[in-house]
């Protein structure tokens, strides 16, 4: 090998080296600055390190505590990864268990609670098919007609994943965006396709969850009112 190719291969590694830093400093800057355009729809907000990939936001939405994680999926196999947003109302519901939601499963889901669940459960016609459905404890069933009715038209959206409703409250998981292709493919880079959650895509599902949890407090007297 001659001085010069030498010196040209470490030069080529050098710039390649300067701007794969600065891919993951861009990536670092886009991560950090995810909630910038949605922060207006709270009170209360913050917004802090999670230790993921992503920070964290917790605020105050119609009189409810939310917590917002995005959580970046890269564990499947020839799959360019999805960034999901995790979005959790946490109020104390009267419900004697826990009911999972899952779309189209593919057992990749990590950051899912169906896993951890007693016993799948079929449900009616009105509900979506390509899910998976389960309860803990076994035998316990969830007000079904109650939940379809107040989650509406979001668990028929393409980019809806889960719901997850328990005693502690509500889970909602939803499709964000992908990353962008070709970085991914040929760099691995994980640079999302939508760098900023936008009160558009975010509000409906605040409000979705609010609804499902207002429907499961309202008592059997006021439901008789």
């Amino acid at each position: 090998m001659t001085f010069a190719t030498l010196a040209a291969l470490l030069l080529a590694g050098a710039g390649f080296a300067w701007w794969h830093r600065r891919v993951q400093r861009r990536f670092g800057d886009e991560r950090a600055a995810v909630f910038e355009h949605c922060t207006g729809l709270f009170d209360a907000v913050d917004v802090a390190a999670s230790g993921a990939d992503y920070p964290r936001l917790s605020g105050r939405y119609g009189g409810a505590q939310f917590e917002l994680q995005p959580v970046l999926d890269h564990v499947g196999y020839r799959k360019v990864p999805s960034l999901w947003l995790s979005l959790t109302l946490r109020t104390p519901l009267p419900v004697g268990g826990r009911f999972d939601l899952l779309m189209r499963p593919q057992n990749i889901e990590f950051w899912s609670a169906s896993d951890s669940m007693d016993e799948r459960i079929d449900l009616p016609a009105d509900w979506p098919v390509h899910q998976i459905s389960k309860v803990s404890p076994a035998g316990w069933r969830p007000p079904l007609n109650t939940l379809r009715e107040a989650a509406g038209n979001l668990i028929d959206a393409p980019s809806f994943k889960e719901l997850l409703v328990s005693p502690r409250g509500v889970r909602i998981v939803f499709r964000v965006g992908g990353v962008q292709r070709a970085h991914y493919l040929v760099m691995r880079a994980l640079l999302p396709d939508e760098t900023r959650i936008e009160p558009e895509l975010l509000q409906p599902l605040l409000d979705a969850a609010l609804r499902i949890t207002a429907s499961l407090k309202i008592t059997k007297l006021e439901k008789a009112a």
